[in-house]
């Protein structure tokens, strides 16, 4: 593979990734024509690497796409990916329910993993105590200490202070502790799924037209974190399997989150009565985060991507007669029967 980029000479950085592709911190490959590109952080060039030293790589980068990436975004053509120190552009479309799983699921596991760390550290620390004490800190055993202590130190103890004018008294100011949280209602806040919140104002309490109603980017914000804060203890997979198949029922994460706000729930309900629903939920008005912060990088990968594939196709053509070429293509194809494909 080029040590340097083809078009600015400039050097193409080593990876710790991938075995049978060195060199590049940003990749991209089609495992369905047997294409790979590394591309220059210098110039955004894709150098096409040589038929022949492809289809180790594409096999591996497909593998690693698949089990160890985290998806951060994708169009209808391709999607971007995150493994260890490596950036990856795949070509093709993985379906709703894996690129949900590839987002979200494993953080959900991680913190899951996290929590039964803690407890484990709590237990362990009981018995010391106990120990030392003659058992008279036995009673504080399994009541998830270490844990509420990590969460507090993440998030604090409120979840929203600020001013908001409640239409009916004019109260103005606001603050919502963690502890309070569930009282907010989730109603629907506009015409492209989006969801408001709203709290019942301290003043006037719950009477008609009366409360603080939080919208668009700011409701967006508690949410997540009141989202984030409530499953500090992740999901096991099963639970996370069956949220990514809710989204993929619904439609769309959108819909998704259209429905959830139409039922109208207090945020405590819906967590405990429907907790597949909050699980997705919170995966949803993530993805919608981070599909408008990365829709721009997006829009101009795959108008680089269209322009590499013309070239690459027509240097494929040229170099047909290679000897190996229609192995290679077969055994990529072979290789992605079991990944996401478009």
């Amino acid at each position: 593979m080029f040590a340097r980029c083809i078009f600015c000479h400039a050097q193409l950085p080593e990876n710790q990734s991938l075995e049978h592709l060195r060199r590049g911190r940003k990749v991209a490959f089609d495992p369905e024509r047997g294409r790979l590109w590394t591309i220059c952080a210098a110039c955004s060039r894709w150098n096409l690497a040589p038929i022949e030293e492809r289809w180790e790589a594409l096999e591996e980068l497909e593998w690693l796409s698949t089990d160890r990436a985290r998806l951060l975004s994708r169009t209808d053509n391709i999607a971007l990916l995150r493994a260890e120190d490596l950036e990856v552009v795949r070509v093709g479309r993985a379906g709703l329910t894996e690129e949900a799983w590839w987002r979200y699921g494993r953080d959900l596991l991680r913190r899951r993993k996290q929590s039964y760390l803690l407890q484990g550290a709590e237990v362990a620390a009981m018995v010391v105590a106990a120990v030392a004490s003659g058992g008279a800190l036995v009673g504080w055993a399994g009541q998830g200490v270490f844990v509420e202590i990590a969460r507090w130190r993440r998030f604090g103890r409120v979840a929203i202070r600020g001013r908001s004018e409640c239409p009916r008294c004019g109260s103005l100011s606001m603050e919502v502790k963690f502890r309070h949280a569930d009282r907010l209602l989730l109603v629907p806040g506009g015409e492209h799924g989006e969801v408001a919140l709203l709290h019942t104002c301290s003043r006037c309490g719950s009477r008609p037209e009366s409360g603080h109603l939080l919208a668009g980017v700011q409701a967006e914000r508690v949410l997540r974190r009141i989202l984030a804060y409530r499953h500090f203890h992740g999901a096991s997979e099963g639970r996370i399997r069956a949220a990514t198949s809710a989204i993929e029922h619904a439609g769309s994460v959108e819909a998704l989150t259209r429905r959830v706000a139409e039922q109208r729930l207090p945020l405590g309900a819906l967590r405990k009565k429907r907790r597949t629903e909050a699980i997705a939920l919170e995966i949803a008005v993530n993805d919608e985060v981070e599909r408008r912060l990365l829709r721009l990088e997006l829009a101009e990968l795959e108008r680089r991507w269209r322009e590499e594939e013309e070239i690459a196709a027509i240097a494929d053509r040229e170099l047909s007669f290679a000897p190996g070429l229609d192995r290679l293509l077969g055994r990529t194809r072979e290789g992605g029967e079991g990944a996401p494909t478009g």
